[in-house]
C-alpha cells in the first residue's frame, strides 16, 4: 500500500520511502521510527494526538527511551521532509500543551496499484535475507545517530556549515564527494578512485542536490562505508543521509 499525500508525495510504509510523484527517481528513505510515526499521524488525519499517547506508542512500547525533544526532533524532520518534497502547507499542526494533528485539509488517499519499477526494492536471496536485515537495522541506527547529532550541532550554532566536518576529495559525474578529514592524509587521487567504484558497485545514481561521504576501505578492516547525502543549499546542511555497507 502507498500513501497519496496532496497530490504531491507519495509514502510507502512497507520500507519508509517517500517521494516526489514529479520526481520519482529521488527518493528519501525515512528510519523506523519517523515511518512509525508518520504512518500513526496519517491513520488518524484530523485527530488531535497527545504527546502522552505517541510517546507510548512509537517508544515506549518499543522498549525505547524517548522525550519531549526527541518528538519535537523527528517531527521537525517529517515537516522538512515534506517542504523538500514541495508541499508548502502546515502538513504537521502543533496543538499548544496537548500534542500534533496531521492537518484535515491535507488530501491522503491509499493506492494499491503496483510499485513502479525504478522505486521497487530489490529482493534479496532467501540465504541472504537475515544478513541483509541485520545491516538494514545497523545503518537506519547509524542514520538516527546522524540525524540527532545534526540536530543537537544546529541547536547550539546556526552557523554550521558542511565545510567544517568534511572535505572534498572531487566528483561522481557532478556530485561531490567528500571525506571526513581524519581519512584523507593527502591520498585524494586514492580517495577518489576508491569512492568512485563504491558508487558503482552500489548502482546509485547521481542527481542533483546529492553529495557523497565515503570512508573507503581500511587496512585489513575488510569493509567501507558510503553515505548518499541530500543536500539543503538554502541552509547549507545535510537533509538526508543513507548509509551502504560494503564488502
Amino acid at each position: 500500500m502507498i500513501y497519496k499525500i496532496s497530490d504531491t508525495v507519495r509514502f510507502k510504509p512497507a520500507d519508509g520511502a517517500i517521494w516526489s510523484i514529479d520526481s520519482p527517481e529521488q527518493v528519501i528513505n525515512l528510519t523506523i521510527t519517523n515511518c512509525n510515526l508518520l504512518c500513526m499521524l496519517l491513520n488518524n488525519k484530523g485527530v488531535i494526538l497527545s504527546r502522552e499517547n505517541i510517546l507510548e506508542d512509537i517508544w515506549d512500547k518499543q522498549g525505547l527511551r524517548s522525550s519531549n525533544n526527541t518528538l519535537n526532533q523527528y517531527i521537525s524532520i517529517l515537516r522538512r521532509t515534506f517542504s523538500l518534497l514541495g508541499i508548502d502547507e502546515e502538513v504537521i499542526k502543533t496543538i499548544p500543551k496537548v500534542g500534533f494533528c496531521f492537518n484535515e485539509a491535507i488530501s491522503v488517499e491509499k493506492e494499491y496499484s503496483p510499485i513502479p519499477s525504478e522505486i521497487a526494492t530489490r529482493e534479496s536471496a532467501p540465504k541472504e535475507r537475515t544478513q541483509y536485515y541485520f545491516y538494514r537495522v545497523m545503518i537506519s541506527i547509524l542514520t538516527l545517530c546522524i540525524l540527532v547529532l545534526i540536530a543537537y550541532v544546529l541547536s547550539q550554532n546556526k552557523k554550521f556549515s558542511l565545510e567544517t566536518s568534511t572535505t572534498g576529495v572531487g566528483q561522481y559525474d557532478t556530485c561531490e564527494i567528500r571525506v571526513l578529514p581524519q581519512y584523507t592524509r593527502g591520498q585524494s587521487r586514492d580517495l577518489l578512485e576508491a569512492s568512485n567504484d563504491l558508487i558503482k558497485r552500489n548502482n546509485i545514481k547521481c542527481l542533483p542536490g546529492k553529495e557523497f561521504i565515503s570512508k573507503p576501505e581500511s587496512r585489513g578492516s575488510g569493509r567501507a562505508f558510503l553515505a548518499e547525502c541530500v543536500v539543503d543549499k538554502k541552509r547549507n546542511e545535510y537533509f538526508f543521509c543513507k548509509g551502504y555497507y560494503t564488502k
